[in-house]
């Protein structure tokens, strides 16, 4: 017991200075999006900064970008990594797909920020596939190749999240493929199932719980995430986070009340959305999805 107990002394300091350091953060945040900056004698609580955000053209572009890249990131790297997961559980039953896992876990170990950087240097107009392309004479200039990164739809972004993030759930879901029976296979096709009709009735419906879960991460990641779109995004319209930031070192205490507005608004999504995963998760667990 006392072996136990010295454990958690020892990270008690660290457990109360990040408790501090991100609560008290979030705390002081919350207080100067309602308009309560002491420093500058403004002690008075107000909604003028939500409602200034709400009313704002300029949020409502930067929402509407926002959620189209985060869902169209989210269902691409979903597709993506759980067609990954279903060829490393049929991999497997052939030979050993230990290395095909090694080299999906190689992409989560790139940070956004450099992933980014590679997309601009493949498929921006200067970029390797466009000098590709301009070699073989399929263009006649490199200034021809389509726009696929700094655009206004937010392909660039769609595209890095993508890549990004299939291998994180392809990850997440190859476990659960892991510990369905190889006999499950040849049990079915004694009853007339093909593959396909194995995949569809037994493994998505086995994997469902997971994929959702990974799912919810993974948009709840693109959602608030700023490195990929300072980098691939253009000056209007811009994500949430990256026009918090630009209203946060504008130098106006206005503006950056509605900065912390808006990252507060990504904080409850982030809450919100993490609370109906867990929740969906423990039940689909409870019920034996799993």
């Amino acid at each position: 017991m006392w072996h136990r107990t010295k454990d958690y002394l020892l990270v008690l300091p660290a457990l109360v200075l990040t408790g501090v350091l991100f609560f008290g953060g979030l705390i002081d945040g919350l207080f100067k999006s309602f308009g309560y900056f002491p420093a500058v004698g403004t002690t008075t609580f107000s909604l003028q900064a939500y409602q200034d955000v709400v009313m704002s053209p300029l949020f409502r572009d930067s929402l509407v970008l926002t959620i189209r890249v985060a869902i169209l990131s989210t269902i691409s790297a979903t597709i993506l990594g759980v067609g990954a997961a279903l060829a490393l559980y049929f991999m497997a039953r052939r030979t050993s797909a230990r290395w095909l896992l090694r080299l999906f876990q190689l992409p989560l170990t790139i940070p956004h920020l450099a992933a980014g950087y590679f997309m601009i240097l493949l498929l921006s107009q200067s970029g390797l596939l466009a000098r590709f392309a301009y070699a073989f004479g399929w263009i006649d200039a490199p200034s021809e190749f389509p726009v696929a990164v700094n655009d206004r739809f937010g392909l660039g972004m769609i595209l890095t999240y993508s890549w990004k993030e299939a291998p994180f759930i392809a990850l997440l879901v190859y476990p659960v493929l892991a510990r369905i029976h190889d006999n499950w296979l040849d049990a079915a096709k004694v009853y007339g199932a093909t593959t396909t009709h194995y995949i569809w009735h037994v493994l998505l419906p086995a994997i469902r719980p997971a994929v959702i879960t990974a799912s919810l991460i993974v948009f709840i990641y693109t959602l608030s995430s700023f490195e990929v779109p300072y980098l691939l995004g253009v000056t209007y319209p811009s994500t949430l986070p990256v026009y918090a930031f630009q209203l946060y070192t504008s130098g106006s205490f206005a503006d950056r009340s509605e900065a912390l507005v808006i990252m507060w608004l990504l904080t409850t999504a982030a809450l919100v959305v993490g609370l109906v995963a867990y929740r969906f998760y423990r039940k689909s667990y409870e019920r034996g999805w799993e």
